[in-house]
């Protein structure tokens, strides 16, 4: 029998992070990976956000020599696809004024493969006094009077200790400990994507500081494209109960629009590898621990509610599953109710605040952009009509208003309910209640927000001393 105070199932972002937190605590570590190295096993890339950099000072440390893959992403493309495929506009965004610390005034993500991130970062808990085993899979959990104690590997090796399951989407540690069996359909996204390679020097020209795009469509779920050092993924995801169709079929609709056709020409671009996997995409994680378990990262469900990105959740998750994991082998108490503060911990951070709002969240993204047919349909035309509407020559522009508002117009049945059951939601649950009423009361919004009632008093005086 081997035995470790941590055993961590999952060399992946948040398997490494828990590793690495555990041995600085002295806590004597294991963690596993099925791969050859870690990242090995994993098909696809990520955008590292910058709240990572503000929470885990290692990410100081990631450079372009041991992750070669890394670009940096300050401008995003959005793309707006109608009806008949067409690109009928695009707005590029960057980083905004109101952001308020580093990086992030500086770009919107860092991009790299995993294959590359995962073993940068899982040196770092090596380093640190965790034993990392490879080339392993972990099969089974060992139990002794029903209670997991352990992890088993598929040579039938024994590993006793606290569990960490940081095994991914279909995790082994979730199911066999009785926290979940499967996913239901609404809980769960099929992602799949297209990887492509081209030269550095061809996205440096053509793209320039642009990393990532967004294709917005009323006939295929909204779409992202990554962009890396000399290469691109152009991908999609969408909740199991929506695909009335092959997947395939409709990533190949982003595929020939006739505008990313000319940008793989442009780019001389390549395709080599097409890649499909499972991703958690739910309102809020349940059932995050039980005895001597705890689950990190998409094993529990943590996903962003909204864009459902991983990495940043799973490593924060990472470091309260020790944290707890640590203060309950203190108290010689690891049982599911003691662990109840892993909860705790993790809702008081980052990844708590965005799931707060969370059921409000993936409502109204599952409502739009992932409803293209029922909901793109007239958002598009609507969106590109109010924008395209201020840039426009073709009549005095108090008749472009007219015409703008009457197209406007047309969309109110569509917008009206949209704005009720999604929106109004969603801005309750994020403002809270007793702030509404802001939003429908003059007097109070003045009270509330005295700069407007100074601003409006300026403009009237200087209007009376012209």
């Amino acid at each position: 029998m081997n035995e470790y105070e941590i055993v961590i199932v999952g060399a992946g972002p948040g398997g490494s992070t828990a590793a690495k937190e555990a041995a600085e605590k002295g806590l004597k570590t294991i963690f596993f990976e099925r791969g050859r190295t870690p990242g090995e096993k994993n098909s696809s890339g990520c955008g590292l956000g910058p709240r990572l950099w503000r929470e885990f000072d290692i990410m100081k440390e990631i450079n372009s020599k041991d992750c070669p893959s890394i670009r940096e992403g300050r401008a995003a493309r959005n793309y707006m696809v109608d009806s008949e495929g067409k690109v009928t506009g695009y707005i590029m965004t960057t980083p905004t004024s109101s952001v308020e610390y580093e990086p992030a005034k500086s770009w919107i993500t860092l991009n790299c493969y995993r294959s590359d991130f995962d073993p940068w970062l899982a040196k770092y808990a090596v380093e640190a006094g965790a034993e990392l085993k490879t080339s392993t899979l972990v099969t089974g959990l060992l139990k002794e009077d029903g209670k997991v104690v352990g992890v088993i590997d598929e040579k039938g090796e024994k590993y006793k200790g606290f569990v960490i399951g940081a095994d991914g989407a279909v995790s082994m540690v979730a199911q066999q400990s009785g926290l979940r069996q499967r996913w239901g359909q609404k809980q769960v996204t099929l992602t799949l994507q297209y990887d492509f390679e081209c030269s550095t020097s061809k996205i440096d020209d053509v793209m320039g500081d642009e990393a990532l795009a967004v294709w917005w469509s009323a006939t295929f779920p909204a779409a992202y494209q990554v962009f890396f050092n000399s290469s691109f993924h152009i991908g999609f995801g969408n909740w199991m109960t929506w695909w009335d169709r092959n997947p395939v079929h409709y990533l190949n609709k982003v595929i020939n629009l006739d505008y990313f056709q000319r940008l793989i020409r442009v780019l001389d671009a390549k395709p080599r590898e097409f890649q499909a996997h499972l991703l958690p995409w739910m309102g809020m994680p349940v059932n995050t621990h039980t005895d001597n378990v705890i689950l990190i990262g998409d094993a529990g469900g943590f996903p962003c509610p909204l864009e459902a990105e991983g990495i940043y959740p799973a490593m924060v998750t990472g470091r309260a599953a020790i944290e707890t994991a640590a203060e309950a082998i203190s108290a010689c108490d690891t049982s599911k109710q003691f662990l109840s503060l892993y909860d705790k911990k993790w809702m008081e951070t980052s990844v708590g605040e965005d799931f707060k709002s969370g059921p409000e969240l993936q409502s109204i993204w599952m409502a739009l952009p992932f409803s293209p047919r029922q909901s793109m349909s007239w958002f598009v035309p609507l969106f590109m009509e109010i924008l395209g509407g201020i840039i426009d020559w073709s009549e005095a522009h108090p008749v472009r208003i007219r015409q703008v508002a009457r197209r406007i117009k047309q969309y109110l049945p569509q917008l009206v309910p949209f704005i009720v059951k999604e929106v109004i939601p969603l801005l309750t649950s994020v403002l809270g209640e007793d702030r509404m009423d802001l939003l429908t009361d003059p007097e109070k919004l003045l009270t509330a927000m005295p700069e407007i009632e100074e601003a409006i008093t300026k403009a009237f005086t200087s209007e009376e001393e012209d």
